[in-house]
Order: structure tokens, then sequence, then C-alpha cells
């Protein structure tokens, strides 16, 4: 015999144990409360930020340098996206984003003054797209960013930074 009688378990005490971790199991699910984390009910949007305070403005410039119209949106935090606006060609389109310098992020701000978080810009033709890359960081920011897009013979259409 491998283990001695009195450490062998019969498979109907086995099943028996196995029943009763599965009602402790369920029934410590049941009877849980739900942790919470504050004290007063959830209201939604109440996490969103209004106004302007402790952000500094960011004046983004776009010089449209190709033959073509070009489009500019902002991809914003949780899918959602904005239109910029639309420039002709040697045209220019200016936005204000707003600078959290504690966060590091650049906001946009909508019609009821709430930030929207942007995670890019993009302008594009008909034929071809291209990003801005926007500095995010924490501290002090540029108060004006200038980019120039201009489409190349294969590279396609490509903006830049033209601060230095």
């Amino acid at each position: 015999m491998l283990f001695p009688d009195w450490l062998s378990v019969s498979r109907h005490k086995t099943e028996a144990i196995g029943r009763l971790v599965v009602v402790i199991a369920l029934s410590a699910w049941a009877f849980s409360s739900p942790a919470q984390a504050e004290s007063e009910a959830y209201v939604p949007y109440s996490g969103i930020v209004h106004g302007t305070d402790g952000a500094e403005p960011v004046e983004v410039s776009v010089t449209n340098e190709t033959g073509d119209s070009l489009d500019c949106r902002a991809a914003l935090a949780h899918w959602y996206s904005d239109e910029l606006g639309r420039m002709d060609p040697g045209g220019r389109l200016t936005v204000t984003l707003w600078h959290d310098g504690e966060t590091g992020v650049l906001n946009l701000m909508n019609a009821t003054d709430d930030r929207m978080p942007v995670e890019a810009i993009w302008c594009a033709s008909e034929d071809s797209r291209a990003r801005l890359d926007l500095p995010m960081k924490t501290g002090e920011e540029a108060s004006k960013l200038h980019f120039s897009c201009q489409t190349g013979e294969s590279a396609g259409l490509s903006c830049v930074s033209t601060d230095g």
C-alpha cells in the first residue's frame, strides 16, 4: 500500500469535499458586498475636466505646401475625432490646444468647455495622409508649434515641425 489507511480518502469523501469547496466559493461570491471606492454614488461624466484653469495655450499652425487641399482632424481619446479644418494649397490652419503641464496632455476644448485629450493630429489629401508629431511631455511646453505639410516623389505626404 502506497499510503497508510489514515491518509486514504474514499471517492465519496473526495466528492463531498469538492462540493463543499464549491458551495463555500459560491456563497462567498453571493454574499460579498461590492467594494466602494467612494461613499457617493457614481455620476456619469463626473471625471471630465472643464475649463482651462491650470493649462497653458499652445497655438498649433499647419501650412499646406502641396498642390492639393488638405483636411486636418484630431484623434481624441476614447475613439472620437474632431474636424479641425480644411486648407487650400498654400493655406494655413491654426488651432489652439491647451497643455496640462502636470500630465503632459494636449487638450482640445469642445463647445461646452470640456477638455478633450488629443492623441494625434492627422492631415490628409485624397491620396495620402500624415501625422503631426506633437510633443506630449510634462513641464513647460512651447506656446507655438509650427508644421509644414509637403509632398515628395517617393514619400507621399509628410507634415514636419518647422520649429527647429
